[in-house]
């Protein structure tokens, strides 16, 4: 076995240039993939028992920054399932989501991201608790 010193190094790999890097392609020709991906994170977060917040808070991040129109399309499907009383709360606790947060991916701005969604899954859950009948229109798809 080969001492660890001996892998190559970051410096030495060859960056795939953006033309030829077949993930990209597919995700410009496919984005309904990772916009799929963000609607169940974020019917997980909000529905489910989800113990693992900071795993889920990283690439929720990524996928609301890069996918914002899509993001406020579930935001309005969320907020139009709920009943009439409580959609103000509703889109008041997305808000809350997003409130501070930046168009990047510095830690600072990951952390903050991560409190918020941990904010906001405890008042969603509150707010769901008090009307049961909102968790069987929990679907968020298009």
């Amino acid at each position: 076995m080969e001492p660890l010193s001996t892998f190559p190094n970051k410096k030495l790999r060859q960056a795939v240039p953006p033309e030829n890097n077949m993930f990209l392609k597919v995700m410009e020709l496919h984005p309904e993939i990772l916009q799929g991906l963000l609607s169940t994170m974020m019917n997980i977060v909000m529905f489910e028992d989800c113990k693992h917040q900071w795993s889920m808070s990283r690439p929720l991040l990524v996928l609301i920054l890069l996918y914002e129109d899509y993001f406020r399309r579930i935001r309005e499907t969320v907020i139009q399932s709920q009943p009439v009383a409580k959609q103000q709360t509703m889109a008041r606790l997305f808000d809350i989501l997003m409130d501070g947060i930046e168009r990047n991916l510095l830690i600072r701005n990951r952390d903050k991201f991560t409190q918020n969604l941990s904010q906001f899954r405890r008042d969603i859950n509150e707010c769901l608790k008090i009307s049961p009948q909102a968790n069987a229109t929990n679907e968020m798809d298009d």
